[in-house]
């Protein structure tokens, strides 16, 4: 298990470089790989093939770029994106990278003994300065359909602080996060793997608690299902669906350009929502309603 989390990691420093490479003559809209999409992942394919003669499906990318693997890639894709990045292979990246990461930890040792006195010196000051007139606030994320806390997996915190850089958090175990801040409010925006990104504001007071609603991503979350052959919790998402929707729910798609609507049985609208499609991926829920814990009537469209 611990030669496999180190190889993982090693591939995860190649994706770094690969995405440095791809940079180099074009644009995307981040300079972290994982979060490329539509176009950005197109054009990185056709770079591919310009420079390697061979590419990756935009399957391949969801489930081993946008996800983290359980296990690495095979060994000729391995090859192809070591190539792609300036080395022979994935062994001689293996071997460079081993190379790199040593000289890396001896300097930043050397660093880290210089500063410790500067920082020992420093600290009792921001101790003290950080926490006159800071607040502790606790927030924790549900899932907007089940209504339970979002615990299987970490939701990234991007807290947005005026005139500052932003500060990256975590949840924890609990999908929960504490943050601590001078000002009566807080901006930020949860990023989830399977739930569609938001961005909360919330005014708040000291130690008050907060539960944040996030809407389950259904295009993300079938794509990985059917990406990882999982079909064990595709079924248990479907029947998360028949327990969640009651029996005669009113559904209906406003069509586009207002030409009417279009009504959809509860079998039909499960269906479309666990088949990775590209209606699914523009799928957004306008209004529910519910009653008894079931939803009795949704209202969507497809954004075009």
């Amino acid at each position: 298990m611990e030669k496999n989390s180190k190889d993982i990691l090693l591939f995860q420093r190649l994706l770094k470089q690969v995405a440095h490479r791809f940079l180099e003559n074009h644009t995307a809209t981040s300079p972290i790989i994982s979060e490329w999409k539509g176009q950005d992942i197109q054009d990185f394919q056709e770079d591919l093939r310009q420079k390697v003669q061979s590419g990756v499906s935009e399957k391949w990318f969801y489930n081993y770029v946008k996800n983290t693997p359980e296990k690495l890639p095979r060994i000729d894709i391995l090859n192809l994106l070591a190539s792609y990045s300036g080395y022979n292979n994935w062994n001689a990246f293996k071997e460079k990278d081993i190379e790199v990461q040593g000289s890396t930890e001896r300097h930043s040792i050397r660093k880290w003994v210089y500063a410790m006195f500067a920082i020992l010196c420093l600290l009792a000051v921001t101790i003290y300065a950080f926490k006159k007139d800071t607040h502790t606030f606790h927030f924790c994320f549900v899932d907007a359909d089940k209504k339970e806390p979002i615990s299987e997996v970490a939701i990234d915190v991007i807290v947005l602080n005026e005139a500052e850089s932003p500060t990256y958090l975590k949840t924890d175990s609990l999908g929960c996060i504490t943050l601590e801040t001078k000002r009566s409010y807080v901006k930020f925006v949860a990023q989830s793997p399977y739930h569609k990104n938001d961005t909360i504001y919330k005014s708040i007071s000291k130690k008050e608690s907060h539960k944040i609603h996030l809407k389950t991503d259904d295009y993300a979350l079938m794509l990985h299902y059917y990406g990882s052959n999982n079909v064990k919790d595709w079924q248990q998402r479907r029947d998360e669906l028949e327990k969640l929707i009651a029996k005669d729910a009113v559904i209906f798609e406003l069509l586009p350009y207002q030409i009417g609507v279009e009504l959809y049985s509860k079998k039909e609208f499960i269906n479309k929502l666990t088949t990775p499609t590209e209606s699914l991926r523009n799928l957004e829920i306008i209004e529910t309603q519910y009653q008894n814990k079931q939803i009795v009537k949704l209202k969507f469209r497809i954004i075009q």
